[in-house]
């Protein structure tokens, strides 16, 4: 029998990118789609199950994706927001999943390395919500163990982890030098700008 934590991760890919104005998604950096690099990020990762949540756009997304060994999932309510994201991917853990990857799939500069420190101090504390830090303050991603995973499934609308992780005293964080790991995509403007960046 095999006792050791399994990790799973989940890609947050669902949203309407309304602010962005055309499927965020599919948006290039540096020769690559947005969401290819997450996908790849966490298929380098040493997470040992990877979920895409997907929502709008998802048709037009997966004909262009690679998805390796990543497996998609379908959020229907993605209008109702984020937390019906991770909703789905909770919904589709393996029964022997003891820790929860949450990424986003707009931090380009995010790699599997950062996944991998995530992983290898919750395998030192599988109790403890472990989050990536910028000036000690919790970010994106974190992995979340398994005792505290049903509290995803009290989210409602645009909630996502944030609170949960911020809120818990016993949360460790991992401070990462370099702010760019946390820098998002949320207009074209920011995307230009952090073309014109790297």
């Amino acid at each position: 029998m095999d006792n050791r934590q399994k990790i799973a991760c989940i890609v947050l890919a669902a949203g309407s990118s309304v602010r962005f104005g055309s499927p965020k998604q599919l948006a290039e950096f540096q020769g690559k789609s947005l969401i290819q690099i997450a996908i790849d990020v966490a298929n380098s990762s040493k997470a040992d199950y990877v979920f895409l949540v997907l929502g709008n756009s998802s048709s037009e997304i997966l004909e262009k994706l690679r998805l390796g060994r990543a497996q998609p999932v379908f959020n229907m309510n993605f209008e109702q927001g984020i937390s019906t994201s991770i909703k789905s991917g909770v919904a589709n853990l393996p029964d022997d999943s003891t820790g929860l990857i949450i990424m986003v799939a707009d931090q380009p500069y995010l790699t599997s390395r950062h996944l991998d420190m995530l992983i290898e101090r919750f395998l030192q504390s599988p109790k403890n919500i472990i989050a990536l830090s910028s000036n000690g303050e919790a970010r994106n991603p974190v992995i979340i163990p398994y005792d505290t995973i049903p509290a995803l499934q009290e989210l409602e609308g645009d909630e996502g982890a944030r609170a949960l992780v911020k809120n818990n005293p016993e949360t460790i964080l991992l401070e990462v030098s370099d702010p760019k790991v946390f820098a998002d995509v949320d207009t074209k403007a920011s995307l230009l700008k952090l073309e014109s960046e790297s």
